[in-house]
């Protein structure tokens, strides 16, 4: 399970934690499987949420 941490403040330019790229802005998350906080993307983030809804896969 991964949650966003709101009580973080470290939204910074960086490299994603998720897929490498460069970016502007990032937002740290909660990787609770990995007990560890990661910054990413916006795009892993929503990209993160969509796999965790979507689990056993598109047809259920």
């Amino acid at each position: 399970m991964i949650s966003v941490s709101s009580d973080l403040d470290a939204v910074t330019a960086g490299c994603c934690a998720d897929c490498g790229q460069l970016v502007v802005r990032r937002t740290p998350w909660f990787d609770e499987k990995a007990k560890v906080v990661r910054e990413v993307c916006i795009r892993c983030l929503v990209l993160t949420y969509q796999r965790r809804q979507f689990e056993a896969g598109c047809c259920g």
